[in-house]
């Protein structure tokens, strides 16, 4: 009857901590914005099995298993954040299920509870729990497969080698990098005293799993062997166990969180050494096991990214229960191996739960922690502020943007793909396209060294369109240009003849109320009847109510991008002008005076205006209202 209750007791322990689980990765999970990998999930498994796989063998060679069922699920559940990532939090409560039933097995009860636990409260897995990607199933699938390997190994049953094929089968299908678990754990079989005579049904069990994923691999084996990841670069050995521990322990932090990572990392670190060393101590038959769960796959990784690449804590996430599973046997070890042994194990067991609870909360209700931009804000934006004849170009494609944006504007990827890739030429030929169709251009700034790493577009669109607007929104620079033909039709005309064949056909001011310490944005609208000799300069002046001259600013038109000799007979030059204004300017009403002169001699040209009245100025008629700052 007492060990009964005991049974039940530790049942309920398990029961509330898969809960516990559940809870912190069930939380607010549509509170965040789906970021960029997510909406290619979304976006590419909405599509048929066909377009899928043809994808998959022409340009994103990812294992087909998740785009499959995320396809099918979004077809039953729809596709709304919740939706989308709810598969990944069903698999995270498998994940800590099978947690703690290899802890159980390997290390004993109490190392299964425990390692459940600092599963159930992990911010790198709650993070993924709350992923619309692969990674969350992946765990599962390998921890699945590394169960029923270890029970066939020990049973002797055709069953349990199936089983254990066929997991490892959807791994496989799930992420290429399954193969190291399964890779390990073929290790681990054949070291491990109590297994290694079952290396005939494991070989025979690998084989059958590598004829059934041979399809696959032929079909994406040309691209995937020229496929690199630009953004993963080379790590030193230091670099890499920094950020195994530190990622395993806290989750994504930034470098500012410099104590929070120490913290978790040396505490994972200690946590990991004990139990190394507790599992080899205890039990032979399955510590091999577990160091090939928990380590073996980080070493792999990081050998190979000597030659090629590849080392990415995310890709790495299926050894984060091993590395748990260590740490909770760590912390049991401790009680007994040290003086004061219960304090030294309560006292680390702690410092990693706790840097786990303060990591979780940032991910929550932090938005420097958030997944990505908030594209429901910035698609809420564009909504309330579209205009006619607008159009949104984005110089880093983020398919989670194409998720939430539904507004009256059109949408374009420029460059849209890799400038390496379409070349400069062709990106010219589609901006000279969106210059000519549309009279205004909303311009999302934001340099990718793999897209627009020198920020090209937006220097080509300084260069042929006027920048009415240069803001932050939602954290993206967003910069606001009116085309020729938009500039033009907002033109307010007032035409003045001057010398030498120059017409000033009209102006625009953009913000005649403003602050002191802000800038005039003025426009002015040049045309010539033909050819200009010299090079002449504009002169913008800031007049108070009495002319006295307050501020002003002098340069050729265009700020000397288009000086008046390269003027085309017949053209309209659009020419603006930006004019500050001095911080203590006072308040009240001004005027703008601007004409032409020579720099060298400082010979003004004579103006003409509709009126007949002359001068070598023209007063514009506008009033500037100047408020306190």
């Amino acid at each position: 009857m007492r060990v009964r209750t005991r049974r039940q007791s530790q049942f309920g322990v398990v029961l509330a901590i898969v809960a516990l689980g559940y809870v912190l990765s069930a939380y607010a999970l549509d509170h965040h914005a789906l970021r960029g990998d997510e909406g290619v999930s979304v976006r590419l498994y909405s599509q048929s099995f066909h377009v899928i796989l043809e994808r998959i063998r022409l340009s994103s060679p990812n294992p087909p298993l998740y785009g499959f069922m995320l396809h099918v699920w979004m077809r039953l559940a729809g596709i709304s954040e919740l939706a989308v990532r709810w598969p990944s939090v069903l698999a995270a409560v498998v994940t800590i299920s099978l947690t703690y039933r290899l802890g159980r097995l390997w290390l004993g009860r109490r190392a299964g509870v425990l390692a459940a636990l600092f599963a159930a409260i992990n911010p790198f897995l709650v993070w993924y729990a709350q992923d619309a990607r692969v990674y969350a199933l992946l765990i599962a699938l390998v921890l699945a497969a590394i169960w029923q390997t270890w029970e066939a190994a020990l049973r002797r049953r055709f069953a349990y080698w199936l089983a254990a094929g066929g997991l490892w089968w959807l791994a496989l299908f799930a992420h290429y990098f399954a193969i190291f678990p399964l890779a390990c754990t073929g290790l681990a079989l054949l070291v491990a005293p109590r297994t290694r005579m079952r290396w005939r049904a494991a070989v025979i069990t690998a084989l059958a799993t590598g004829l059934a994923y041979l399809p696959l691999a032929l079909y994406v084996a040309p691209l995937l062997l020229r496929h690199t990841k630009q953004w993963i670069q080379p790590v030193g050995i230091g670099e890499a166990v920094w950020r195994i521990l530190t990622t395993f322990s806290v989750g994504q932090q930034p470098d500012s969180a410099i104590i929070l990572k120490t913290f978790g990392g040396v505490a994972l670190a200690i946590l990991l050494i004990a139990g190394s060393l507790a599992a080899l101590r205890r039990n032979l038959n399955s510590a091999p096991w577990l160091l090939a769960l928990a380590l073996g796959p980080v070493v792999m990784a990081w050998l190979i990214s000597l030659y090629r690449p590849i080392f990415t804590e995310q890709y790495l996430i299926s050894s984060v229960p091993g590395a748990l599973m260590m740490a909770a046997a760590g912390a049991l070890a401790l009680k007994g191996a040290l003086p004061r042994g219960v304090w030294w194990s309560v006292t680390f067991a702690a410092s990693l739960a706790l840097a786990a609870f303060v990591s979780l909360p940032r991910y929550y209700f932090d938005p420097t922690y958030a997944k990505s931009p908030d594209w429901r804000a910035v698609a809420a934006y564009l909504q309330t502020t579209a205009r006619p004849e607008e159009v949104v170009v984005l110089n880093l494609p983020d398919p989670a943007f194409y998720y939430y944006y539904r507004g009256p504007m059109p949408a374009v990827d420029s460059p849209p793909a890799s400038l390496d890739v379409v070349g400069l030429p062709a990106v010219e030929t589609q901006l000279q396209t969106l210059r000519d169709r549309y009279q205004h251009i909303r311009f999302f700034f934001s340099p990718s060294p793999l897209y627009d790493p020198d920020g090209f577009v937006g220097q080509w669109l300084e260069t042929c369109c006027e920048k009415t607007a240069d803001t932050f929104v939602y954290g993206f620079r967003v910069q606001t240009f009116d085309t020729p033909s938009g500039s033009l039709a907002a033109r307010q005309p007032y035409p003045v003849e001057f010398e030498k064949g120059i017409t000033l056909t009209g102006y625009r001011v953009l913000n005649p109320q403003l602050r002191a310490g802000e800038a005039i944005h003025l426009t002015l609208y040049w045309t010539t009847r033909g050819k200009v000799a010299e090079s002449y300069t504009v002169f913008v002046h800031v007049l108070a109510a009495d002319g006295y001259n307050v501020a002003g600013a002098d340069s050729p038109p265009r700020n000397s991008a288009y000086p008046t000799d390269q003027w085309q007979a017949g053209e309209d030059v659009i020419d603006p002008h930006l004019v500050p204004l001095p911080a203590d300017m006072p308040p009240g009403d001004y005027r703008l005076d601007v004409g032409l002169y020579r720099l060298d001699t400082g010979q003004r040209l004579m103006g003409r205006e509709a009126s007949g009245v002359e001068g070598d100025h023209v007063l514009l008629p506008v009033i500037l209202t100047v408020q306190n700052p």
